[in-house]
């Protein structure tokens, strides 16, 4: 019998391509402060070439190859202006500074070495609860 429960979306993952995926995870891991999930080569003798990196409830997917078009994706945060320093102080390319945005969002964006853009960011209305 076919499930005839209601569909449910749980979550996206964006997926970046990146040139260099060794330099791309190193950047994820040491400048945004994600972790290593998963990394994904073909053969043991190959090099990686897919790998997912999380932090808290949030996982981003990196897929080698050329970057020909760099991808966009915006994660909501709980506590901004902290992980705006922590990111900041731990040398992030920060392509835009954390500012209160007219559509009531504090955000920042950032840039990694393939020039694909991580926006972060958090209603203003929840600031300060």
């Amino acid at each position: 019998m076919p499930d005839t429960k209601p569909p449910h979306l749980s979550h996206i993952a964006p997926v970046f391509p990146v040139s260099d995926l060794k330099a791309a995870v190193a950047y994820y891991r040491n400048r945004l402060l994600f972790k290593s999930r998963f990394e994904w080569a073909d053969t043991e003798a190959e090099p990686v070439r897919y790998a997912i990196l999380c932090r808290d409830h949030v996982e981003l997917h990196l897929s080698a190859g050329a970057a020909r078009h760099p991808a966009t994706a915006y994660c909501f945060v709980a506590g901004i202006d902290g992980y705006y320093t922590s990111v900041t102080e731990a040398g992030a390319d920060i392509a835009e500074a954390i500012t209160d945005r007219p559509w009531d969002m504090r955000e920042f964006g950032a840039r990694d070495p393939d020039g694909n853009m991580l926006y972060f960011g958090e209603h203003l209305e929840r600031i300060g609860q």
